[in-house]
């Protein structure tokens, strides 16, 4: 993973290091669905103070993200992760004690700040290198690693030997490998601000929309995402697939999830910015419409395959974009704010559709989502070559060509 200018971002040590701090800030929202099952079971929650306690954590997450634009370059890479870490690690054992709905309520809003600053700062870590779609295609490759290995592990050997409290210290755990151990190899602070010095007020007006436009279609992608991820084993159950068999299909897609970012970081800028992106958007499309009509095991797995693929492949590129000409650097942290605002938002607008027309308009606005977001990418890559032709090398210059 060389880089034409030596940059201390684009080592391996240094993307595997800040792909297990992401992987910690996206650990509670990869085994979300475990850990609700299990708190359901152990509060006797129902299934509004479930809601409540998801949007508590999304918020958290997402306020947290947009907080880091004040301090992700002002203070150490290292020490952000670590409080952030500690603060996760302290919620998910308070848990231990079991608390008032209340209390509970605040710890999963905590744990969601502390998982949002871990996952805004690898964004920030990311962005800052000089090749940004290979460095993101690995970033969302390996962070999605540990928590599909906890979907299959909680759940098989963890707590039938442990139960609920094994399960909460397996997690904390896992926060403390991923967001504490590996700080050693985690550069202190960044370069950024320094390649940022030399562009002129132009150049920052110039990439600013591109910056916009790719966060919008990174927001756009994910609401849609969200939308059938959190119905896709309900959609399984409605046409008479068991949980188990379920289960073990959407594990299967979480690993292909993560080889999508893997691909996409093999592949880079080797077929252009556009094409790649529009046939695994059209490719995610053709699994939706399986999705809708499956009426066997194989066209599901084929359908939830094809959708499940194209998350981490298409954020790449879309990311990638973002921190390429966002000239300060700041504002790529922004995209754990569209994480959090996917999530939210994207199940909630489900539901409505799904109570009122059916698994089938679900469906369909999660393809609409994903036309308009590459609607949004396309408009953000035709102005990107026009930069590029109009500038001359020098003062200006796209960051990764330096």
């Amino acid at each position: 993973m060389s880089s034409i200018k030596a940059n201390p971002i684009d080592k391996v040590s240094v993307y595997i290091a800040a792909g297990l701090v992401s992987g910690a800030g996206a650990l509670l929202l990869n085994v979300l669905p475990l850990l609700f099952g299990a708190l359901a079971e152990k509060f006797a929650l129902g299934e509004n103070q479930l809601g409540n306690l998801a949007l508590a954590m999304n918020l958290g997450f997402g306020l947290l993200g947009l907080a880091s634009l004040l301090w992700v370059r002002r203070v150490s890479w290292r020490v952000i992760s670590a409080l952030s870490s500690l603060l996760v690690i302290a919620m998910v054992l308070y848990v231990v004690l079991e608390p008032s709905f209340e209390a509970l309520f605040l710890v999963m809003a905590l744990a969601g700040a502390g998982t949002g600053a871990l996952y805004a700062l690898a964004m920030t870590i990311f962005g800052d290198s000089s090749q940004p779609e290979r460095a993101f295609g690995f970033k969302l490759g390996i962070e999605t690693v540990p928590g599909a290995l906890l979907l299959v592990l909680l759940p098989v050997a963890v707590m039938p030997v442990w139960g609920f409290h094994g399960m909460l210290v397996t997690i904390a755990l896992s926060m403390l490998l991923m967001g504490i151990v590996p700080l050693a190899w985690v550069p202190v602070r960044s370069e950024r601000p320094v390649q940022a010095a030399g562009f002129s007020a132009e150049a920052y007006a110039l990439r600013r929309p591109i910056v916009w436009l790719s966060l919008l279609s990174s927001l756009v992608f994910l609401t849609g995402i969200m939308a059938v991820w959190a119905f896709l084993e309900l959609i399984g159950k409605k046409t008479g697939l068991a949980s188990d068999t379920i289960g073990t299909v959407l594990a299967v897609g979480f690993i292909i999830n993560a080889g999508g970012g893997f691909i996409a970081s093999s592949i880079g800028l080797k077929a252009g910015r556009f094409l790649p992106v529009a046939a695994i958007i059209l490719a995610e499309c053709v699994g939706l419409v399986m999705l809708g009509q499956f009426a066997s095991l194989t066209s599901y797995v084929i359908g939830a395959v094809l959708f499940l693929f194209s998350i981490s492949f298409v954020l790449a590129y879309t990311f990638g974009i973002m921190a390429e000409f966002d000239v300060s650097g700041k504002l790529v942290a922004l995209g754990a704010l569209c994480l959090s605002a996917g999530a939210a938002f994207g199940p909630a607008i489900s539901g409505l559709l799904i109570e009122r027309y059916g698994y089938s308009a679900a469906l369909m606005f999660s393809a609409a989502c994903s036309v308009v977001a590459l609607a949004a990418y396309g408009a953000a890559v035709l102005r990107s070559q026009h930069i590029l032709r109009r500038e001359q090398p020098g003062e200006g210059a796209v960051l990764s060509r330096l």
